[in-house]
């Protein structure tokens, strides 16, 4: 103790040395003054001593306790130190142990996540890849019928958007998952939101002969970000698209209330599986009745969007006696 702290070293010595000085005036008045001076500094230096060891000893197992920590225990015990400023610091370096093994098993979810969606990426990749390396293929041969060579190219064209699609569906969820966009506060009307995404679907619409019925308020308005909600709706309307067989319908039915804004997204498909419901939001996740060109991010990334402006999203099928799908976002106005 005296030979590695020099501040308690320091601290004996003027002690010893202020008791030296006390003495030898004590004695000056009376022999017994003297001796009682020196017995009362032996008994005060001999507790101080005891005390100080049990310190150092408490502080040393303490220090014993981080050291397994850092390599790896999984069980170390910081609850016995129950006064004093050693329990002080050991139950602070408790809590700083439960934060740090929190992060860990935080860092190591998000690295199998990582993985997993890795994993998942290259799959989806490699679909439309390989369609395009045997479209490749077909192109060389040389009597190949010129009405052939536009079927290929078309498909060829339909797998560049599938991955482009894809490719840019991510880069939007990555930028949401590092926080890194910036949502506007900006008060619109739900109407041009709405219109604006189902124009980017008119054609596939048109071509699939699923007719699109939109019920908005003509004086809705909510505030919020217009161009990412859109990306939401569109996404839904797209999965629903999706899901519907030729001649069906989708429906956007849009409720405005003091307190919310509900868009309701809904079709005449075949409904989603009630074991899939409360995955159908997952990144990837594919439900038993997903089709084949389906990747499982669309509705992921609209969700995402929707929680960073506060709103909520949730999925159900349609009551009786209509079947389908149906999506409802809930846009809650701001107090202010």
């Amino acid at each position: 103790m005296f030979r590695y702290n020099a501040e308690v070293r320091k601290e004996y010595l003027v002690s010893f040395a202020l008791t030296v000085v006390l003495s030898v005036a004590a004695f000056f008045f009376s022999f017994y003054a003297g001796i009682a001076v020196v017995v009362t500094f032996a008994i005060l230096m001999m507790v101080r001593v005891i005390a100080d060891s049990r310190r150092y000893r408490r502080m040393a197992e303490l220090s014993d306790a981080i050291d397994r920590v850092l390599h790896g225990a999984e069980k170390v015990n910081f609850e016995e130190y129950q006064e004093g400023e050693v329990a002080i610091l050991s139950s602070e370096i408790h809590k700083m142990v439960i934060r740090l093994r929190e992060q860990a098993a935080q860092l190591l979810a998000d690295k199998r996540f990582l993985s997993d969606s890795i994993a998942d990426i290259a799959h989806q990749l490699r679909t439309p890849l390989t369609s395009m390396n045997i479209i490749t293929d077909l192109f060389a041969v040389e009597d190949l019928p010129d009405e052939k060579r536009y079927d290929l190219l078309s498909e060829m064209m339909q797998s560049l958007n599938r991955i482009e699609w894809l490719i840019n569906t991510l880069l939007k969820m990555s930028k949401l998952d590092a926080d890194t966009v910036y949502f506007e506060s900006k008060e619109y009307l739900v109407k041009d939101m709405v219109k604006r995404a189902a124009d980017s679907l008119a054609v596939p619409l048109d071509v699939n002969n699923i007719a699109l019925k939109i019920d908005v308020p003509e004086d809705a308005k909510v505030r919020g970000d217009m161009m990412w909600t859109c990306e939401t709706v569109s996404n839904i309307i797209k999965n629903c698209m999706e899901h519907t067989p030729s001649g069906g319908r989708i429906d956007v039915i849009v409720k405005d209330t003091p307190i919310y804004c509900e868009i309701m997204i809904q079709d005449t498909g075949s409904g989603i599986d009630p074991e899939d419901i409360p995955h159908v939001f997952e990144r990837f996740y594919r439900g038993k009745v997903a089709v084949n060109s389906s990747i499982g991010i669309g509705l992921a990334l609209g969700k995402m969007i929707i929680d960073r402006q506060n709103g909520t999203t949730r999925a159900s099928n349609r009551e009786e006696p209509e079947h389908g799908a149906r999506f409802t976002i809930r846009l809650y106005k701001s107090s202010r």
